[in-house]
Order: structure tokens, then sequence, then C-alpha cells
């Protein structure tokens, strides 16, 4: 994520109206500013405070496909977060994630497919004890995150990979950039099962998924897309990945703390890794 904030300013200084040509002129032009924004990725996603994002992502595999929806909202000091995930394929399927700024628990409230998981509708957990230690793992940025570190591989591996930076005369921009289909599944943008992954051959693996990174005139992050149709080794691919800032989060985003008459408990680390094998269990059918 600090490769898309911080390229606002090497895509900004091109002339309004212009396109960089495409290889080795494209590539020196945001190499160097593009390695030194990448090595701020953690910084930049903590320092993303008092927002709301969304992340809409689609894969399909011949028949079997999968559409998410995520909206989160993170505000206050201390920090209080929310993540709301809702399948598009299945409407009981509702995954929320509470962590108020007070108290030593965080709590997920569990939509119907997953009542089996509970006896009642929210479990708590202890907080980690240092917070929020690993910046990426946080529900609301981790699709871009994960986005991220596969246009920065690809990137590393060759920087040709940078197709084009192009500024508009008010001073947005946007960034092409061609992500190789094996780092897409190698960062886990999307997790494929293994009876999908063991499907996937040489051909699909070299495909490339064409990225767009689009910034605001003020160099704030417009959008952020993955979007590809992939044929190879005999399958059909279809994917779309769209991650963005969608506004200024208040508290009347972050929901209320719920009753302890409708909280399960889970009161170790051992509890809690035994709750999500299960929930993991129940979203891979």
């Amino acid at each position: 994520m600090a490769a898309v904030l911080a390229l606002a300013a090497a895509c900004g200084q091109s002339r309004a109206g212009t396109a960089l040509a495409d290889g080795d002129q494209a590539a020196a032009y945001v190499g160097a500013k593009f390695e030194k924004a990448m090595s701020k990725l953690a910084d930049s996603v903590l320092d993303a405070r008092n927002v709301t994002n969304s992340a809409d992502t689609y894969f399909r595999f011949d028949d079997k496909w999968v559409h998410n929806t995520i909206t989160s909202a993170r505000t206050g000091s201390p920090e209080s977060r929310v993540v709301h995930n809702r399948s598009q394929k299945n409407p009981d399927e509702i995954i929320d994630t509470f962590t108020p700024a007070d108290g030593a628990v965080e709590y997920v409230y569990l939509g119907p497919a997953y009542k089996s998981l509970a006896p009642t509708q929210w479990v708590s957990m202890p907080k980690p004890e240092a917070g929020l230690v690993q910046q990426c793992s946080w529900g609301g940025v981790q699709t871009a995150c994960k986005m991220a570190e596969a246009v920065d591989g690809s990137y590393k591996a060759d920087k040709k990979a940078v197709r084009s930076a192009k500024s508009a005369a008010d001073g947005s921009a946007e960034l092409t950039v061609n992500v190789a289909f094996s780092k897409f599944l190698d960062d886990r943008v999307e997790v494929l099962p293994d009876s999908l992954l063991s499907k996937v051959g040489p051909q699909l693996r070299k495909s490339v998924v064409p990225t767009t990174i689009k910034l605001k005139p003020d160099g704030s992050l417009a959008e952020f897309v993955m979007a590809a149709k992939l044929s190879g080794d005999g399958h059909q691919l279809e994917l779309r990945y769209d991650f963005r800032f969608t506004g200024a989060a208040t508290a009347q985003d972050l929901p209320k703390v719920p009753d302890a008459a409708q909280v399960t408990a889970l009161p170790d680390s051992a509890a809690e890794q035994d709750f999500y094998q299960r929930l993991s269990q129940l979203q891979g059918n």
C-alpha cells in the first residue's frame, strides 16, 4: 500500500496529459520510487487512520466461483476497528470482526452459515497483548496488502512489469503493472483449495494479470484493481479484485459492544485456534 500512496509523487511529476513510453523508459522512471515506496508498506498501512475501506473480490475457475465484499472502518485514538465480510454467492455467509478500543477482548459475529460454531451469534477472544503487531493481518487491508505484494514481486522479477505511468491535466495519475499469475497465487491474493491448485499448469502460471493503480489529484488512492480473463491448461479463469478507500470513518461506523448474553467467550489461544480451524472447514465447503 505504501507503493500505491507514494507513487502519487512519481506519477504526478510527469507532464499533465502525457504518458511515459512502455518498456525501459517507464521502468527507469518509476523503478527507484517504486522500490523506496514498497519499503514503507507497513508504515503506510498503520498511518491510514480514521478511514473506511472496501474490497470486492471475485474469482472463477471453470464453473466454480467465489465473490465476497469486505467493508471496514478504523477510527479513534485508541483505535476501534470493524470488518464486514459478505458473500455475494451465499447471503448466509456473514462474518463481522469488531475490535473495540476499550476492554481486553475482540468479537466475531457469525451469520447463519456459521451458527454451528457457537451457541450464540457472537464469540469473543482475548486481544493480542501487543495490539496490531502484524499490520497486514487486519482484514480491512489484508486484500490490498496481498495485491501490493504480488505487484512488488512481479516488478522485482522483471522491471518491465511496470507497463505505463500516465498523468492527466487535473493531476490524477494511473499506473499499470502486469502481475504474474504465479505471483498472484504465491502471495495468496486468492487462496485456492488443493483440488483447484493442482489443475493450474504452466500455461496459466505464465499468464499475467493486468493491474491498475489510480490516484486522485491530491495523490491519494482512488482505486487499486486486478482484473483478467485467463485461458490455459484446459481451463477458463476470470478474476477481479477491487480495493479502495471510501471515506472518513466515524464512531457511527462501529457496532455496539454486544451484550454478554449474546457472546460465547473463547478463553485462550487453544480455543481460538480450534474456532478458526472449524470456521476454515466450513468456508471450504
